[in-house]
């Protein structure tokens, strides 16, 4: 894969190269260790459809209830799943793996102390609730319940891991080799002495992490 990057008043050619198989087993583990996890747990006549979600756990049981409809009855069954909604670094690493060298940028920009933990958001619905009116029975009770899911929710989550060290690694699994540079005034030379303006070449700004492997130009 190449990739350019802007560097000052350079654009800089690099090959990059990874193990697709590490990066693989890589993203399953973050995946199991990172993801937060929501419980589902609900009565239907109608089975769940999936798309992109990584679903476990996945149970339905006859409830022995039926819905009538005009042109039809239907049973009732009882879903029962478990969510797992793994950080955004898991999209940018499926993108990468189908070589779409935008990644690279948000990986290496990646900010990865923007989570907002399970207790950030319990003391939130606690603050919530001490606000609330005495009087106002019902939505005292809607906050109990959002505090009842999210302790649950945090029971759940026990064992979800920070990503940190799984993002260390992932970057530790990306090598970037220096291929070559063109100072931007040499591309504007070219650019003015063809009488055409280069385009379709997606330039990255060097504002980004450093590089954790060592650069080389090429010979």
């Amino acid at each position: 894969m190449i990739y350019f990057r802007k560097n000052d008043e350079v654009i800089e050619k690099y090959q990059v190269d990874f193990d697709k198989e590490e990066i693989e087993k890589l993203k399953k583990e973050i995946i199991n260790n990172c993801s937060f996890i929501q419980h589902e747990e609900y009565e239907s006549d109608y089975s769940p459809r999936f798309t992109d979600e990584i679903i476990r756990n996945f149970t339905y049981t006859p409830t022995g209830k039926e819905k009538e409809y005009f042109e039809e009855t239907r049973d009732i069954y009882r879903y029962s799943y478990d969510e797992y909604k793994p950080p955004y670094l898991v999209k940018l690493i499926n993108q990468l793996l189908n070589g779409n060298s935008k990644a690279i940028d948000e990986i290496l920009n990646y900010d990865i102390s923007t989570k907002s933990s399970i207790d950030d958001r319990i003391n939130l619905a606690n603050q919530e609730f001490s606000k609330i009116a005495p009087e106002d029975i019902t939505k005292k009770k809607e906050k109990l319940k959002e505090l009842e899911d999210l302790l649950k929710a945090k029971e759940l989550n026990k064992n979800q891991q920070s990503i940190d060290s799984y993002y260390n690694q992932l970057i530790g699994l990306i090598k970037f080799d220096l291929v070559d540079s063109l100072s931007i005034s040499e591309l504007g030379r070219i650019e003015s002495f063809l009488e055409i303006k280069l385009s379709g070449v997606e330039i990255s700004n060097s504002k980004g992490k450093p590089f954790v492997k060592s650069l080389k130009k090429a010979d």
